[in-house]
């Protein structure tokens, strides 16, 4: 058997852009943007659980020195997240080191790379913590209630 339980995170304010897309896209604007991550695991923990959701508070669990959610603040709460190819990134970066953004650079930029992203960082915490018991198998960004994408192991 299977068990599966899902975790939204939601409340960031992000802008971003498409630079390279042929519509307004390519244009700063933002979104209040949530992610949905989805855990699996055949063996639930001590507590019946597939995944204690404590762990984004947890000192144990860290990035770059920050606990799970703090990180997830920094990296899309109020800031402006863009590809690290942006032709303009150097622009942007002036605009940081101004104190006008607070910028955060992936490697490519979508949904799909927010995604992606935070899928490649968090997947090995869930399953080195866990001892392989429960997995990170997906996570969705959805940019309102309309428009979502996903990355899945």
């Amino acid at each position: 058997m299977i068990y599966r339980v899902e975790k939204l995170i939601d409340g960031f304010s992000t802008c971003f852009r498409q630079w390279n897309a042929n519509s307004h896209c390519r244009f700063l604007h933002g979104y209040a943007i949530s992610l949905r991550l989805h855990f699996k695991a055949e063996v639930l923990d001590e507590c019946n659980w597939v995944w204690d959701f404590g762990w984004l508070k947890d000192t144990r669990f860290t990035i770059n020195n920050m606990t799970t959610r703090d990180w997830l603040h920094y990296m899309f709460d109020h800031t402006v997240v863009l590809s690290e190819k942006d032709p303009a990134l150097e622009k942007f970066i002036q605009m940081d080191k101004d104190g006008l953004i607070q910028l955060r650079t992936v490697p490519f930029f979508s949904c799909e790379g927010i995604a992606k992203y935070v899928l490649d960082i968090l997947h090995p915490l869930i399953d080195q913590a866990s001892n392989q018991r429960a997995s990170l198998y997906r996570i969705d960004v959805l940019e309102n209630n309309k428009n979502m994408a996903s990355a899945e192991l």
